[in-house]
């Protein structure tokens, strides 16, 4: 668990399906993942348990919840291993009521320092799809610089790194 000002982060479970639900099924969320789309509930049910055995490396995503209401969750925000790579990369969402409010960054650096302190991780790399200026300003705003690497196969990507 991870406590900062105004939250609480745990790691994810495989009861945090309702989370991954409401923010996987938005229109709005989804409009900046791959795909584009909302996704369905096969695909959210795989990707939680994902999420669940990536932990067993010693790092992964957290459920964001606001520290004066645990109940509340409005989010996720991690950092994992990219699939047959050797790179790591932060990933991070809100519901759409708790964007803006500085959460996404307060939750991001938490995890990012986390990560980067327990030594499994040297380098964090970061993406956003070239609208996503809020994304792609958090990720700076991190102290990320942009780079030239590509992780995904889109060109539509910006890469970042720590």
């Amino acid at each position: 668990m991870i406590e900062t000002e105004r939250l609480i982060l745990t790691p994810v479970t495989l009861k945090d399906i309702d989370i991954y639900t409401k923010l996987f099924t938005s229109v709005e969320i989804t409009r900046y993942l791959p795909g584009g789309k909302p996704y369905n509930l096969e695909y959210i049910e795989k990707y939680v348990a994902e999420k669940v055995s990536h932990w067993s490396k010693g790092f992964g995503t957290f459920i964001v919840s606001l520290k004066d209401n645990r109940a509340v969750k409005i989010g996720y925000s991690g950092i994992e291993k990219i699939p047959n790579s050797t790179y790591s990369d932060i990933r991070y969402g809100l519901l759409e009521e708790y964007q803006g409010k500085g959460y996404a960054f307060e939750s991001a650096q938490a995890v990012l320092n986390f990560t980067l302190e327990t030594g499994m991780v040297s380098d964090v790399y970061g993406v956003a799809v070239t609208d996503n200026l809020a994304s792609a300003s958090l990720l700076q705003k991190l102290g990320m610089k942009r780079s030239e690497k590509r992780l995904y196969e889109s060109d539509d990507l910006l890469t970042f790194s720590t």
